[in-house]
């Protein structure tokens, strides 16, 4: 055959046979695929990425929570303009104390309009919900192999800045109870799952321990127990169960102490421990890893304590344990070193 030359021309041409070619494929036939149901190896850079994307996701909408009830006092008259002076500054605490956004220069409604803003959409530096959204985006970017096609684009999605801020702040509300929902109903239950799922029992509890520390105190107002209800949505099942008014024990009860409230403390803690017993252990016939060992006190302390002695002493010691909990998973299941990463709001690629 001739090389083809600068200008020249070529023609192909197709000759039929008087039969139908018999079909070849490299593709195994359906009878010949083993079948698996073990998802393979886990890497632990992918845990650690999949636990901190709950841990972020957790932590953003808690601190929604916080604005959204900020933005309702200051701006709607409607959603909770009568809140006491002393709630409010509780919750300008929480939110100044996670170094979400500069802290107002006073209480007065145009400065707590201001703040709740800020608390949602602050960047250059600040903890806010949006820096938070930030970092779990940086992680789906790396982990796009793990999650589903409608999780990744929630994740993607543009942070909200149309409309008025409590618009914004609900918009983005339902994006973190989708983002829930696909992580709930849409992953595998692996350990991929387990890993991402840990995360969001781990940040669950700690904010709720902030919240309940700030506003389940003795000498808790009603403004005060309603808006802990708020933040652990938690009015209906209250409202359920009790029909004589608000009271400090029974909202303690229901927000920490009850193993069946999907957002209280107890059940993350008893889903914590769930967790840890399905994970890989290094020996199965020695005695409890460390991690287990410690969500297994941590279990036993919930269980005991009782609503009426649920002071700020326990309500730490509870939120420390939880820290040294994550620490110890930290250090048996992911990569030794990446902890300066996360501080600095680094993603595991």
């Amino acid at each position: 055959a001739r090389h083809l030359q600068i200008g020249s021309r070529s023609a192909a041409a197709v000759i039929h046979g008087p039969e139908p070619v018999t079909p070849v494929t490299l593709l195994p036939s359906d009878d010949t695929t083993q079948l698996r149901r073990n998802p393979g190896t886990l890497p632990s850079r992918v845990a650690d990425n999949l636990f901190w994307l709950g841990r972020y996701l957790e932590r953003g909408e808690a601190l929604l929570g916080l604005v959204r009830s900020l933005l309702g006092h200051s701006i709607s008259a409607d959603t909770g303009a009568a809140l006491s002076v002393e709630t409010v500054r509780q919750l300008v605490d929480l939110v100044g104390q996670a170094a979400a956004a500069p802290w107002p220069p006073s209480l007065r409604r145009a400065d707590l309009s201001h703040f709740g803003r800020a608390a949602g959409e602050a960047t250059d530096g600040w903890s806010s919900v949006r820096a938070s959204n930030r970092q779990a985006r940086g992680i789906g970017a790396v982990s796009r192999d793990r999650l589903s096609a409608d999780m990744i684009k929630l994740l993607d999605a543009p942070f909200p800045l149309k409309g008025g801020a409590l618009d914004r702040a609900g918009s983005l509300q339902r994006r973190y109870y989708a983002l829930a929902g696909l992580g709930a109903e849409h992953l595998g239950r692996t350990d991929a799952w387990r890993f991402h799922d840990l995360g969001r029992r781990i940040e669950r509890p700690l904010a709720a321990i902030r919240a309940t520390r700030a506003f389940g105190h003795v000498q808790a107002t009603s403004d005060d127990l309603s808006t802990l209800l708020d933040l652990a949505d938690s009015q209906i099942s209250y409202r359920q169960r009790y029909l004589t008014g608000i009271a400090r024990v029974p909202v303690l009860d229901l927000v920490a102490l009850d193993p069946g409230n999907p957002r209280g403390i107890a059940y993350q803690v008893a889903a914590i421990c769930d967790h840890l017993a399905k994970l890989p252990l290094l020996s199965d016939d020695g005695p409890p890893e460390p991690q287990q060992a410690q969500a297994a006190e941590l279990t036993a302390i919930v269980a005991i304590t009782q609503a009426a002695a649920l002071d700020d002493a326990k309500l730490i010691e509870i939120g420390n344990r939880l820290g040294s909990l994550s620490d110890a998973i930290a250090r048996r299941y992911f990569l030794q070193g990446s902890e300066p990463l996360r501080a600095a709001g680094l993603v595991l690629a």
